[in-house]
Parts: structure tokens; C-alpha cells; sequence
């Protein structure tokens, strides 16, 4: 049987480095892929990653087929599927309508934690749900290798913070927690990778208003990035923090905090949301939160007053980036700790998860 996957291959986002890395994992385990690839094609990629989608997308339609996408509304040639699966995730203790009325007109669901699960089911999505657990490249993402500093000395202790800017990520809480908290003569920057557009197309206008609302005459450093980088180039920057840290306010898996990880640099993250299957105490520092309704986000309409979020405590976090910044053994410590459980979470296992799920679908193996 073939599987016809439907992703973003080709681009430099969390989903499209998982869909590769899944893809790839699910045919060296044997299984007949065929990958559709969707969205922009980006070329920033080693030339055996595009030769082999290319390859990959180049194979023949088979007539014996099952569907996984991760489009609620698939849009290319969707008829002729023994079984049709998605997959999908979301950061809100209940999944939104719209994702449910279209996750119930396939066979099946593909999560990627028990997180996603809860709000799926608690959503009302009423086909079968399977967990596959996202995974990391551990050979790629580690302690050892090129670290990017940004220039900075070896004794300026960085905090490095990775995400697409909106409420949902909390640069609210964390720009005024470090803002708040550091003064700038300590030996200390904050690092934001953001957009991966041109910093004329930042909207400052959100930075400036927090900037702003901190009362004090002078400020640390605060770095804005915005370029694309590649999974190795992102390997370098891990590496070159001395903290990763993310008070958002829910996510669905968060890679960057499996990828610090496995990079054994320290964490600090809101002690909720769909990574605390990997992130825990002994690995790292739980922001304390209260749980509160979503709020409209600009960059999607599918949030609403009958959902819920985390809300981190700015205080606890600045208590928490001193604490890293002070007691620095410590964190090392529970880096080592994170770097062995991350280890564990292999995209293999990821692959084994998602063709597990797939033969429960259709009833017989696939391999």
C-alpha cells in the first residue's frame, strides 16, 4: 500500500523539518512513500533533502492508497483512498470547531501527545485518535559543534527565545521579565529569533509598546533576528545560548524546547501545553501559571472565548531567568538531564507511531 503524504516540505518551519524528518524516517522503515508537496518551495536546503523529495514526489500514483495530510480541507485529488488520515495539533485545552467538523470527516486522527488528545476528544472529535509522539534529531541538535554567539563574549551570558511573534508566544511576559529583571551593565542579552522575513517587515510598533511599558531609564540588551535559517544553522544558535527560554502561552509540541534539549541547554518554559511530555522539572525550569480564555490572534480566526490558555507569571519568570543566570551548575545540571531524555525522543519512534496508527486504519500492515 502507498501513502500519499501531504505537507510542507519545502519550507524552514517546525512542521515542514517534521514532515521531513517523519517522511524520510517512515521509508527507510520500508514503507511505500509518496510525498504532495504543498505551500512554497524553498531551496535553502542541502541538495540530497531536495533530491530525495523530489524523488519522493516524482513516484507514480498507486492505485492501493491512504491519505495523511494535515490539511483539514485537502484540495488535490483526494478520491481513489482506501483511508484517509490526518494529523494535526493545536495549543488550547479544547480543539477549535472548525477542526473538529473537519478532523470527523476523516478515518482517523493523528496527534502528537496526550495534550492533543484531551482537547481533540474535549472539541468533539469523534473518530479514532492516535498519539504519535514528535521526535528530534539528535545527531544534528548537540552539545558539540559551531556555536553562533552573535558576536557576543564568551562571558555574556545569552538567553535565546525562538517563535513567531503573537500573544499566543508571550513576548509580552518575556520581554518584560528580562527588561525588568537585568540592568545594563550585568553581562547579559536576550536573543529573539522571530519572523523569518525582513526586519523592515517586523511589526515594531508590538515591540515598541512593550519596550516602552517598562519604567526604567536604562535597559539591557534586547536582539531582534529575523532571517531564515537553516536546521544546521539553528543547531549553532542553540548551542551559542546559555538559556533557551518561552513563556508562551500554549503550544501544540514546541520543537524549539525538545531541540534546546537535546543541545543541553538549559530551559526555562510555562509549565503547560503540549511538551510537558518531555519537559519536566528534573529537565528544566516550569513557569507558574493560571489557566485563563483565549484571546483573538491575528494571525488565525479559530480562537475563541470557549477555549483556554495558560497565563505565565511574569514575576516567577524573572525570578527564574535570575536564577539560571545565578546558579549556573545547577542548570547544567538539569541541561545533562534533558540532553538524555531528549535522546530518547526519536523521530524513529515518531515514524513507528505514525505507521502503527496507519495500519490500525486500514487493518493490515503497510510494511
Amino acid at each position: 500500500m502507498q501513502v500519499v503524504f501531504q505537507d510542507y516540505f519545502l519550507t524552514s518551519t517546525g512542521f515542514g523539518n517534521a514532515a521531513r524528518e517523519i517522511a524520510f524516517a517512515m521509508e527507510d522503515m520500508g514503507v511505500n512513500i509518496k510525498v504532495d508537496v504543498l505551500g512554497p518551495r524553498g531551496t535553502r536546503f542541502p541538495a540530497e533533502i531536495l533530491e530525495r523529495i523530489q524523488r519522493l514526489e516524482a513516484k507514480p500514483l498507486e492505485r492501493d492508497r491512504v491519505l495523511l495530510t494535515l490539511e483539514l480541507h485537502p484540495e488535490k485529488g483526494v478520491s481513489g483512498f482506501r483511508k484517509m488520515i490526518i494529523y494535526k495539533m493545536f495549543e488550547t485545552n479544547k480543539a477549535p470547531k472548525i477542526f473538529v467538523s473537519g478532523c470527523n470527516s476523516f478515518d482517523a486522527v493523528i496527534v502528537p501527545n496526550q495534550f492533543n488528545k484531551q482537547a481533540f476528544r474535549a472539541g468533539g472529535v469523534n473518530v479514532p485518535i492516535y498519539i504519535a509522539n514528535y521526535g528530534v534529531n539528535s545527531e544534528l541538535f548537540t552539545p558539540t559543534g559551531l556555536k553562533h554567539r552573535w558576536n557576543e563574549p564568551d562571558d555574556v551570558f545569552i538567553f535565546l527565545s525562538v517563535f513567531g511573534w503573537s500573544q499566543k508566544k508571550g513576548p509580552d511576559v518575556l520581554l518584560r521579565a528580562f527588561l525588568e529583571e537585568f540592568h545594563p551593565d550585568e553581562r547579559v542579552v536576550l536573543v529573539i529569533k522571530t519572523f523569518g522575513r525582513g526586519i523592515q517587515d517586523f511589526p515594531w510598533e508590538w515591540y515598541d509598546e512593550i519596550n516602552e511599558s517598562v519604567q526604567k531609564p536604562d535597559k539591557p540588551s534586547v536582539r531582534l533576528v529575523v532571517e531564515d535559517f537553516t536546521p544546521e544553522q539553528m543547531a549553532t544558535i542553540y548551542r551559542g545560548a546559555d538559556c533557551f527560554v518561552l513563556p508562551s502561552r500554549g503550544e501544540g509540541v514546541c520543537l524549539p524546547i525538545l531541540e534546546s534539549m537535546a543541545c543541553e541547554v538549559p530551559v526555562i518554559a510555562t509549565g503547560w501545553g503540549g511538551f510537558i511530555d518531555f519537559f519536566g522539572p528534573s529537565s528544566g525550569y516550569h513557569i507558574p501559571y493560571t489557566m485563563v480564555k483565549t484571546s483573538p490572534q491575528w494571525f488565525s480566526p479559530v480562537y475563541g472565548p470557549d477555549q483556554m490558555w495558560a497565563d505565565p507569571d511574569a514575576h516567577a519568570l524573572q525570578t527564574l531567568m535570575r536564577r539560571v543566570f545565578t546558579l549556573r551548575d545547577e542548570a547544567r545540571q538539569k541541561a545533562g538531564h534533558a540532553r538524555k531524555l531528549a535522546e530518547q525522543w526519536t523521530w524513529k519512534r515518531t515514524a513507528e507511531q505514525f505507521i502503527q496508527a496507519i495500519e490500525a486504519t486500514v487493518g493490515h500492515s503497510i510494511h
